[in-house]
Order: C-alpha cells, then structure tokens, then sequence
C-alpha cells in the first residue's frame, strides 16, 4: 500500500482495508483536534463500513464543519505528516 490511496485489489483485502480506516480515522482525529482545541475524544475503532470516533466538543458540529474537516484532513495527507 503506497502514498496516500488504495487501489481496487487492496480494497478487498480485509486487513489492508481495515489499516487504511484506522490511519485515515488518525488523521481526522488531527484534523478536529486543531479546528477545534478541547475536543476530547473516546474510542474511535475502524469498524466492517469504515470507522467512527465518539468525540466530546462543546462545538456542535453541523454539515458544514463536516466539509471543513475534510479539507483539514486532506491538508494534513498532502503535507505528508507522520
């Protein structure tokens, strides 16, 4: 598994999947921790249709934030951070 994507026969293997979701639920963790400084976050596990992470924030998040997140997570992978 190379760079920052999979490709179709990695997709169907379990345990590649299953490391990709949990990297990728990392760097959304990252991403929400610098949008939004004190959030606190519980298990976050990947999971058969991805992963999740139940978090405690005193920002409610709407569908916006969920667009800024996504933009923060793609900086974080295009930056190349560990």
């Amino acid at each position: 598994m190379g760079g920052s994507s999979i490709n179709s026969e990695e997709v169907n293997d379990k345990e590649v999947l299953e490391t990709y979701r949990h990297s990728v639920s990392h760097i959304m963790a990252h991403a929400i921790k610098e949008l939004y400084p004190g959030t606190k976050f519980a298990i976050g596990p990947a999971i058969a249709d991805g992963f999740y992470y139940d978090i405690d924030s005193e920002h409610t998040k709407t569908e916006d934030d969920l667009k800024v997140i996504e933009k923060k997570m793609k900086e974080i992978i295009k930056a190349k951070n560990p």
